[in-house]
């Protein structure tokens, strides 16, 4: 049945006291599409806009409602405040001298009259300030979009009047939404001179700092435009932007959340949490960050666009897809769509359309470095190495420290043999991220392998990173040294406290010399495991353990991701403890539950693994399924502290051993020293927990089946 006007009044009035704003401001809207001279929805679609620092926008709803029914006392209030608000001075004055004629509460008014500066102004509007009609002639052009005619008006508005600020706020708007930035930031500046308490205008200015490329800038234009306004969501969510392109996501998170919880409508705030979440590696929270900003605006082509790009990391490829072209659809012009399209293409082997949507991409954006990269890694699969060059070095110059780009362009360097051009980029990956585990290979590695290790210690201490200090002392092994590493690991005691790769190769020395080193991290690692089973945790594990399994299916996963120990099986994406399945959640809880049970057993053990537990139980988990003479090669967990893994199915053995884990104290290089070892061939739900400094891998299988385990690392703090 059809609402009648004031039954969506009703609801409107309704959403707008629930800070359902976009919500009350649609039903406004409808109301104004049938009666666009409604008194009632007109004033309170401007107390709506005015309340989120829209004043110019409410002005001229203000002014409707009042002259259809000029008796609601209300309606004039509202209108002269939002005139003294956007400096309409001269028009404030005049209404407040007529409003005395009309019998209302004069202490209201008087308050408004409290709010005039001391200034004289010219009653005449040929003094210090434009026009009634001139302001109205401005804001007319400026709200239908007729940018040219607006920008026309401002600047004769500004050349009149230098003084009044609102000419200078439009014309920085116009700027800024035609990318004429030099002129909006002048415009902005002049504006803020003007007028130094406009919360819009440093919003805007904050945004005209960020396209500059100013973010330090744009960061305190945005926190002054909230200090002015505290409930200025727009501000909030633009500070979000700025922030986390500052690489500062739990901060972009926080003004986020503040965005929302003042206007829980904002679907573009909910979208770009989103874009946090992900870059945490929060999956699944990125979902359902994007799904309640399309609840919310169905129409939000962005938002689809990354619910299409999360759909492709989870691995659900048309659904992926789908979401990208409803994204096209809506806009057309969207390079992220396009490029999100193209890398849901690639991951399909739909190489040729995946080059095609990168292409398109450029094309509508050419500072889009996501799709110069794109592009590049196509590009290189394709073996069209100098195009994929050009690529890469210009997502390179478009964001200098973008570590997917410099990796790849490290690695096209190798495939190219220019491995001094590639120790260039590798250095600049450690420089960034000391930790990261990339695709391109040190020079250092690389000689290394060749056997040159004396040239191989000279780059890995010139390197300086965790991994470079692990791999220092290997070479010096190789070299017979070991006076120096005992030395090296004693000088940087402290440095290498809670380094994983010290701490491994450690326990190898010292077993292998018969002196312990003066790394205390945990000396005796076999000694540090853990075995139990899910059949002690949960009723009815096998079914508890069938219906994981069959939820794992939903994760997405990929085969034989590189640089990683696996062969021959699939990993899962991101961190699988994030996921909000119920077995997940479950198995989640049973693991944290464990790790208490493990450290009561240990903890009067006098080592740092012990000795500096982590407070924060923080877990990154993943699952993997080896198929048929699937492996591990022997491998400790570096970004680790306690590793786990839960077998939800295990192989027969054909032969000995098969699909065992095995736990060494040797290192891969060195593996027939007859150094302490031990096996475990598990059961079904058996849960195995040890220190991560400990090497392990699993025995490869012949059996025509699937092993199917959830692994997991208790993360230092």
């Amino acid at each position: 049945m059809k609402l009648t006007i004031d039954q969506v009044l009703q609801k409107a009035i309704t959403a707008h006291k629930e800070g359902k704003y976009q919500d009350a401001e649609s039903f406004y809207q409808s109301i104004l599409k049938s009666q666009p001279k409604h008194a009632d929805a007109n004033h309170n679609l401007g107390i709506l806009l005015f309340s989120t620092n829209k004043a110019v926008e409410a002005l001229p709803l203000f002014k409707i409602a009042l002259e259809t029914n000029p008796k609601i006392e209300q309606y004039w209030l509202s209108y002269i405040d939002a005139l003294i608000k956007v400096e309409h001075f001269t028009i404030a004055k005049k209404i407040l001298n007529k409003v005395n004629k009309q019998g209302f509460d004069e202490e209201k008014f008087n308050n408004l009259k409290k709010k005039l500066p001391n200034t004289n102004i010219n009653q005449n509007g040929n003094g210090l300030n434009p026009s009634d009609d001139q302001i109205n002639s401005l804001l007319d052009h400026y709200q239908k979009g007729r940018f040219a005619d607006a920008e026309d008006c401002a600047i004769s508005m500004t050349d009149s009047f230098p003084k009044h600020h609102f000419a200078w706020k439009i014309l920085g708007t116009i700027y800024l939404s035609t990318s004429r930035l030099s002129e909006a930031l002048n415009a902005n500046q002049k504006a803020i001179e003007l007028s130094p308490q406009d919360a819009e205008v440093y919003n805007i200015l904050g945004l005209t700092y960020k396209e500059l490329g100013r973010l330090e800038e744009a960061e305190a234009s945005c926190l002054k435009a909230i200090k002015l306004n505290p409930k200025f969501f727009q501000a909030h969510s633009n500070l979000g932007n700025i922030l986390k392109e500052l690489d500062k996501p739990e901060e972009a998170k926080a003004y986020y959340l503040k965005a929302i919880a003042i206007n829980p409508s904002l679907a573009e705030a909910h979208s770009n949490l989103g874009n946090v979440f992900k870059d945490l590696n929060r999956i699944e929270n990125a979902e359902a960050s994007y799904l309640q900003a399309l609840e919310l605006n169905p129409n939000l082509a962005q938002a689809h666009s990354n619910l299409g790009d999360i759909y492709r990391v989870l691995g659900r490829f048309e659904e992926a897809e789908s979401c990208c072209l409803k994204a096209i659809e809506l806009n057309p012009s969207l390079a992220e769509a396009h490029n999100n399209l193209g890398a849901t293409y690639k991951e399909i082997g739909r190489i040729q359309e995946a080059e095609s949507c990168c292409l398109k991409a450029i094309e509508l954006n050419p500072n889009l470095a996501e799709a110069h990269i794109g592009l590049g890694i196509i590009l290189k699969e394709l073996n069209r190495l100098n195009e994929a060059e050009v690529c890469l070095k210009e997502a390179i110059e478009l964001k200098p420290d973008m570590l997917s780009a410099i990796d790849h362009m490290g690695d096209l360097m190798q495939m190219l043999g220019r491995f001094e051009d590639a120790e260039i980029y590798y250095k600049k990956c450690i420089s960034i991220a000391p930790t990261y585990n990339s695709l391109t290979k040190s020079l250092a590695s690389r000689l290394q392998a060749e056997g040159k290790f004396k040239e191989a210690l000279s780059l890995f201490d010139s390197y300086d990173t965790p991994d470079s200090r692990s791999r220092a002392i290997a070479c010096l092994y190789a070299l017979g040294k070991t006076k120096e590493i005992y030395k090296r690991i004693d000088d940087n005691q402290k440095l290498d406290d809670k380094n994983i790769g010290i701490a491994a190769f450690s326990t190898f020395i010292a077993q292998d010399q018969k002196k312990d080193t003066a790394n205390r991290f945990c000396r005796n690692p076999l000694d540090f495991l853990h075995i139990s089973n899910l059949s002690s945790k949960i009723k009815n594990s096998n079914f508890f353990i069938e219906n994981l399994i069959n939820d794992l299916k939903n994760v997405g996963s990929i085969w034989d991701p590189p640089n990683q120990s696996g062969n021959g099986g699939f990993k899962s994406i991101g961190n699988l403890f994030e996921y909000s399945n119920s077995n997940i959640v479950t198995l989640k809880e049973i693991i944290l539950k464990e790790i208490d049970v493990y450290y009561e057993k240990f903890q009067n053990e006098k080592c740092t693994f012990i000795e500096k537990w982590p407070v924060d139980k923080n877990l990154l988990g993943w699952h993997i399924i080896l198929k048929e003479d699937g492996y591990h090669n022997s491998h400790i967990h570096p970004e680790g502290w306690l590793s786990g893994v839960i077998y939800l199915k295990v192989v027969p053995t054909l032969n000995e051993n098969e699909g065992a884990i095995k736990f060494d104290l040797a290192v891969p290089d060195y593996p027939n020293l007859n150094l302490p070892n031990k096996i475990h061939n598990p059961q079904i739900g058996d849960i195995v927990f040890f220190p991560s400094s400990l090497y392990h891998g699993t025995v490869p299988f012949s059996t025509d089946t699937e092993r199917i385990i959830v692994s997991f690392d208790l993360q230092p703090d």
